[in-house]
Formats: structure tokens, C-alpha cells, sequence
């Protein structure tokens, strides 16, 4: 039997054979950009078990092209069109209109970076910037 995510363990997993290789309870990008900047030169795919999947994360792991298959509480629409454009599954408990911030009053910072950068490397440039201020 496949391995199941447990989100009451932990934010984010990246799952390698049915084991986790990587985890955290972080919330936010920080924990899946260096998790990815981790595993990305190592030329596997892997399966990756996040609490929730915004345009941002999606833009994130289809530049990383590690991952093979998603599975998520709570996924964007915006990032849902985005990873099937790019043929990556996604299987997701709900899909809302976009990631909102915690307070849910807002647009999450990611979010309206990832929908007002056109290209990859302004897009991760920006992704960078926001993290380091964070």
C-alpha cells in the first residue's frame, strides 16, 4: 500500500520509494524552495505531500522538474490549470479561486507574485525576495 500524506506530522513531505526523504511543519514557500533547491540536482522524480498548492508552489515545482505527482488539502485554481498544463497530477481534497493569506482577508503574497510574472527567472527572482525578506 502507497503511502498516505499525514498532515497533522507536517506541512510538507517528499516522498522517494514510499519513504520520506524531507519534511517540515513550516508553513509558506520556505519549506518547499529549499526543499526543492535540495533535491533538484539529484535527477529523481518523487512524489510530493503538501498542505496546500498555490500558483507560486506549482510555478516552483514544475521549474524544479523532480516532482512527479502531488497530492493536497487545498489547491488553487490558477496553480491547478498550471500543473495540468505541465503534466503533473495533482490530486487535491478541495480547489478554491486562490491561496489566501492566514487572516483570509487577503491574496497570499506567493500567489500575486506567481499571477504577475510572466517569465521564470523574474518570477523566481521576486519568489527570492520575498523569502529573504520573510
Amino acid at each position: 500500500m502507497a503511502l498516505q500524506p499525514d498532515f497533522t506530522k507536517y506541512s510538507l513531505a517528499l516522498i522517494e520509494n514510499d519513504k520520506i526523504i524531507f519534511s517540515s511543519r513550516e508553513s509558506g514557500l520556505r519549506p518547499l524552495w529549499e526543499c526543492l533547491k535540495k533535491y533538484r540536482q539529484s535527477k529523481k522524480t518523487f512524489i510530493l505531500f503538501d498542505k496546500l498548492i498555490g500558483l507560486a508552489a506549482a510555478k516552483l515545482i514544475v521549474h524544479a522538474r523532480i516532482i512527479s505527482r502531488i497530492e493536497t488539502l487545498l489547491v488553487s485554481e490558477p496553480a491547478k490549470i498550471f500543473l495540468d498544463n505541465n503534466d503533473i497530477p495533482i490530486k487535491a481534497g478541495q480547489i478554491v479561486p486562490n491561496i489566501l493569506t492566514k487572516d483570509r482577508r487577503a491574496t497570499c503574497p506567493g500567489e500575486i507574485i506567481a499571477l504577475n510574472t510572466s517569465g521564470t527567472d523574474e518570477f523566481l527572482t521576486k519568489i527570492e525576495e520575498m523569502l529573504n525578506r520573510q
